[in-house]
């Protein structure tokens, strides 16, 4: 594995800690000042990597997508929907129990910004898509036919997206064991009208 510079490292940081700050405190409340004090870099580190703070905001969104559904797409291989959703939820509520789960970026940072900014809006739409589409391959995998399998994976995005945004706002880590039941349930269902 290439060693990264430290130029690449700068970024890293400033992309990491945006990320953290955005879900935070939200795009609008976190200032670039802000993301220079936690990653104790010189403001002339921000401006050699990034135009803008939307133009940082748009690293976020790539940033997030690779994490996500990357870490999506390993805890779905070779898994049936239920064994799939139970392992992510789990995930999700460890971190949730250890203070470090803020609900969906992409549906925090798209919420805030859908009508001010329709750049970084779309690229968070776009990455929606995306759990949407890897929703779809699992529940194909798990026998769900391919007629229906759209129907069923965004039944399951609007459960995932509306729990985790209950979540957010509630901060009770039973809204998320209550996704976690209803998310595997829309296939236990589909299994019985078979």
């Amino acid at each position: 594995m290439a060693k990264t510079t430290k130029g690449e490292q700068s970024k890293i940081k400033l992309i990491e800690s945006a990320a953290k700050l955005f879900l935070q405190k939200g795009y609008n409340g976190t200032g670039i000042n802000d993301i220079l004090m936690d990653t104790g870099l010189p403001k002339g580190s921000f401006y050699f990597h990034f135009a803008s703070k939307k133009d940082l905001a748009i690293s976020v969104s790539e940033y997030f997508e690779k994490k996500i559904i990357g870490l999506a797409i390993r805890n779905s291989k070779d898994k049936k929907w239920d064994e799939f959703i139970t392992d992510l939820l789990n995930i999700m509520i460890k971190g949730a129990e250890n203070g470090k789960h803020y609900g969906c970026p992409f549906a925090v940072m798209g919420l805030e910004i859908a009508f001010s900014d329709s750049d970084i809006s779309k690229c968070y739409y776009e990455s929606m898509k995306k759990v949407i589409d890897l929703f779809a391959l699992n529940l194909e995998y798990s026998g769900i036919p391919k007629d229906k399998v759209y129907e069923f994976a965004n039944r399951a995005f609007a459960i995932y997206e509306g729990y985790l945004v209950c979540y957010r706002i509630g901060k009770d880590i039973n809204v998320l064991k209550m996704m976690q039941k209803d998310l595997i349930k829309i296939y236990e269902d589909f299994k019985i009208d078979k």
